[in-house]
């Protein structure tokens, strides 16, 4: 492969933290079988590349409490992202504390989050994401529980 191949990403390689933009946001109120929020990757090179998988999503408060993903299903996911293109899961977690007042991160604290895409190189780390209502507006996250990733949409 030449210098200037390994630079770019070559159609069919895996997608990658530098070449994707993420979106959290959270969605409105609804019933219990509804999403929960919506996560999705746009790729923003001038290259395609292969989302093949789901990606990691961590919350944590510093030290302390940690709620992380997992797919609602084991069905494979094989996606192309064109340039410009998106990809979205819905996602499904409680929102608000148990009935006995229980949460895996506190109500009051403001946990990061960060999302990796499916198979990163070994010096992709992921990304920082903010979660925000459907108007782009920042909300405090909730999480109480683990957070169940559903089959990914192309937009």
């Amino acid at each position: 492969m030449s210098p200037s191949t390994s630079a770019g990403v070559r159609p069919g390689a895996a997608c990658g933290t530098k070449q994707l933009r993420w979106r959290l946001t959270r969605l409105a109120d609804k019933s219990s079988k509804a999403p929960t929020a919506l996560l999705s990757a746009t790729n923003t090179s001038t290259a395609s590349c292969a989302f093949n998988g789901y990606p990691e999503l961590h919350a944590y408060a510093g030290k302390g409490p940690a709620v992380w993903s997992e797919p609602k299903t084991k069905a494979p996911v094989r996606l192309m992202l064109g340039p410009g293109n998106a990809v979205a899961f819905p996602l499904f977690y409680p929102a608000s504390p148990a009935p006995d007042g229980s949460c895996s991160i506190p109500v009051d604290d403001d946990p990061r989050i960060e999302v990796v895409p499916p198979h990163p190189a070994p010096t992709d780390y992921g990304a920082t994401v903010q979660i925000t209502d459907p108007h782009g507006r920042n909300v405090t996250p909730v999480f109480c529980d683990t957070v169940h990733l559903g089959a990914p949409r192309l937009r």
